[in-house]
C-alpha cells in the first residue's frame, strides 16, 4: 500500500472549494446542537461533537463538561453486553 501524498490544500487556492473563514465556529454550533439534542443522535456522534466542542470552544468549563461527557458515554459503551447468554 502506498501513502497518500501529503498536498497543502489551501480553500482559496484550490478551484470550486467552499471553505468560509468562520468554519470552526460552525462546527461548534452544529456539535452544541447535536449534544443539546442528544436523544435523537448516536453515541458515537455525540463523542464526536463532544470532542469538536473540547477543541474550539473558548469558555473552559464547556470544554472539561464536553469532555467528561465524551469519557461517560465511552465508558457506558463498553460495558454495554455485547450478546450471548442471560
Amino acid at each position: 500500500m502506498t501513502p497518500i501524498p501529503y498536498t497543502d490544500t489551501n480553500c482559496n487556492s484550490t478551484p470550486g472549494a467552499h471553505c468560509p473563514a468562520d468554519w470552526p465556529a460552525q462546527r461548534l454550533t452544529e456539535a452544541r446542537g447535536i449534544v443539546a439534542d442528544f436523544v435523537h443522535h448516536p453515541d458515537s456522534l455525540i463523542v464526536l461533537a463532544c470532542r469538536a466542542i473540547a477543541a474550539h470552544s473558548p469558555d473552559p468549563q464547556e470544554c472539561r463538561e464536553a469532555l467528561a461527557l465524551a469519557g461517560l458515554l465511552i465508558c457506558l459503551s463498553r460495558r454495554k453486553r455485547k450478546g450471548g447468554g442471560a
